[in-house]
């Protein structure tokens, strides 16, 4: 991402790089809208999954989302992942509320099987969770692309000790 220009954007939209700079200001602009888009349908589709669903039911959910997100949305998958970590961005903000959409389906049901649970042990929980499903679902496209998304699913939702689908 750091080193793809903004012509380089612009000849690949086949659209006139004024037309970027017009209506997103910047690389990080664009960057930004891109990643706002991809949570909200993230937020979407976790809101619909997950509704009325608790435990290991609301897990398995969050997983098949997320594997579902990386295969519908590659791209967008692999730059949050990219992104995650590097504090210096422009556009952390948004990263960090990719985040919170999937721990907000994770952390509270694990705070409400313990209730003197810990917040920050709730929270390692579910980016374990997270972590290995973004995890695997890159290295499905990177090295295995024709391997069966529901093969994957399964394999992730036994390998984190959750309800593989009959």
């Amino acid at each position: 991402m750091t080193s793809t220009s903004i012509d380089d954007i612009a000849d690949r939209a086949g659209i006139a790089k004024g037309s970027v700079y017009y209506n997103f200001g910047s690389k990080a602009g664009l960057v930004e809208a891109v990643l706002s888009e991809h949570t909200h349908l993230l937020d979407e589709m976790l809101e619909e999954s997950t509704r009325g669903l608790t435990g290991d039911a609301r897990r398995a959910a969050v997983v098949t989302v997320l594997l579902r997100a990386v295969q519908d949305h590659s791209d967008a998958a692999r730059v949050m992942v990219a992104e995650m970590f590097r504090t210096e961005r422009s556009w952390r903000e948004s990263t960090q509320q990719w985040r919170a959409i999937i721990h907000l389906r994770l952390v509270d049901d694990f705070l409400a099987e313990r209730p003197d649970g810990s917040q920050a042990l709730a929270s390692a929980q579910a980016a374990a969770i997270t972590g290995a499903a973004l995890t695997a679902g890159l290295d499905w496209l990177a090295f295995n692309p024709d391997e069966p998304f529901e093969r994957v699913r399964d394999a992730v939702l036994a390998s984190l000790g959750l309800p593989v689908r009959g």
